[in-house]
C-alpha cells in the first residue's frame, strides 16, 4: 500500500501545479496567496476524508477476541446478527429491549468463540466433510419434508440464506458431529443396570393412562335399550348374547368389541354413559349414528406400565445422549482453559 503521508503530498502538489495553470491573479503576492489558500482547503479536506474513512474502517474490523491463532472482529460480529439488526433497524428501542440486545450481543460472541475454537480442533484432527456427504444430507432432508430440490431451495431462501451459505453452515455441523463422535462416542458405554435403573426411577413416565375395551350394542328403533339392560343385568342375557341378537351396529362377530381407547380421549357422552360401571358392566343409553346404544367396558387397565422391553431403546438413546453431553462439556471446557483467549473490550 502506498505511503498515505508521500500520496497526500502527491496530491498537494498535483493540486499547485494544477491550480497556477489554472489560475493567474496579478501580482505575486496574489498568486503566492491563492495557491496557498486553496492547497491548505485541499489538504485538510483529503484529510478530513482520509481521517474518517479509516476510523470507520478501524471500527469495522475492531479486533474483539483473539482465540489462539485466529481473531473475532467487529465485521463478523454484525454479519452473525444481521438477522436480528434488521429487524430493529430503525426503531426506537426502550432500555429493556437494549439491554436484551446486549445480551443478546454477548451470548452470540462466546459462541463465535466456541465456534472458532470447534474449527481449530477440526482443522488440528484433519475432519473435511466431502460434497457428496452434503448432497447426501440435503437429499435425506428433502426426503423428510417431501419436498423437491427446488421447494427445498425456496424454503432455505425464506429463511434468509442461499443454498451456498446453507451448504456452509451444514458442512459445520457434521464436521462439528464428526469431531464429537472422535472425540466422545468411543468413551461412553450404557449398561443393562443404566437402563434398568433409568426405567425404575421414572416409571410414572410409563406408565400408561387409564385404558378400556370397549364394546356396543347398537339397537334397532323397535327394541327398547331399557329392557335390554335390565335382562343383561338380570343375568337372562349375557352383553355378547344381546350383540348377536339385537345389535344391527359393529363388532357383531366379536361380542360388540370395539376396541381400546384412552380413558380420557372418550367423548363426554360416551364417559358418562359407563362412569362408575365395573369392568363387564352395562352403561346408560345413549345415542349413536340415530341409534340408541348400549356400552359396556369389556376389560379396563389402570396404572398398566410399558413393558421395558418397548422402551429400551429410547432410554439407551437417552442415558448415550446424557452421558455424551456430560464427557463433551468436559473435554470443551479442558480445551477453552488451554487455548489462549483475549476479550479486547
Amino acid at each position: 500500500m502506498d505511503n498515505p503521508a508521500r500520496s497526500l503530498h502527491s496530491l498537494h502538489k498535483e493540486t499547485r501545479i494544477r491550480h497556477h495553470q489554472r489560475i493567474k491573479p496579478s501580482g505575486v503576492f496574489g498568486r503566492h496567496f491563492v495557491a496557498r489558500r486553496f492547497s491548505l482547503l485541499t489538504l485538510l479536506a483529503l484529510f478530513l476524508f482520509f481521517t474518517s474513512s479509516w476510523a470507520q474502517e478501524e471500527a469495522y474490523d475492531r479486533i474483539l477476541v483473539k482465540v489462539n491463532s485466529g481473531i473475532i472482529t467487529q465485521y463478523d460480529l454484525e454479519e452473525e446478527m444481521r438477522p436480528i439488526l434488521a429487524s430493529v433497524r430503525g426503531r426506537q428501542m426502550t432500555q429493556a429491549e437494549r439491554k436484551q440486545l446486549a445480551d443478546l450481543r454477548r451470548q452470540i460472541l462466546e459462541r463465535m468463540v466456541n465456534d472458532m475454537l470447534m474449527k481449530q480442533e477440526i482443522a488440528k484432527y484433519q475432519i473435511e466433510v466431502s460434497d457428496s456427504v452434503l448432497d447426501d444430507e440435503i437429499r435425506r432432508m428433502r426426503d423428510e419434508r417431501g419436498l423437491s430440490a427446488e421447494e427445498f431451495e425456496e424454503t432455505v431462501r425464506r429463511d434468509g440464506l442461499s443454498m451456498q451459505e446453507f451448504r456452509h453452515k451444514l458442512r459445520g455441523i457434521i464436521e462439528k458431529q464428526e469431531l464429537l463422535g472422535y472425540m466422545v462416542h468411543s468413551k461412553v458405554v450404557v449398561t443393562d443396570t443404566e437402563i434398568q435403573a433409568e426405567y425404575e426411577a421414572k416409571r410414572d413416565n410409563y406408565t400408561l393412562d387409564k385404558m378400556v375395551t370397549l364394546a356396543i350394542i347398537m339397537l334397532p328403533a323397535d327394541v327398547s335399550a331399557i329392557e335390554v339392560k335390565k335382562r343383561i343385568e338380570g343375568g337372562e342375557l349375557t352383553f355378547s348374547q344381546a350383540v348377536e341378537r339385537y345389535s344391527v351396529g359393529p363388532g357383531k362377530d366379536s361380542g360388540g368389541v370395539i376396541g381400546e381407547v384412552n380413558w380420557a380421549d372418550l367423548a363426554d357422552d360416551w364417559r358418562e354413559s359407563i362412569e362408575g360401571v365395573k369392568q363387564g358392566g352395562v352403561g346408560q343409553p345413549l345415542e349413536v349414528r340415530g341409534h340408541t346404544a348400549l356400552l359396556s367396558p369389556a376389560s379396563i387397565a389402570s396404572d398398566r406400565l410399558v413393558p421395558l422391553e418397548d422402551v429400551r431403546d429410547a432410554i439407551f438413546e437417552r442415558l448415550m445422549e446424557t452421558k455424551r453431553d456430560t464427557i463433551f462439556d468436559e473435554y470443551f471446557e479442558k480445551l477453552k482453559q488451554s487455548s489462549v483467549i483475549i476479550y479486547m473490550d
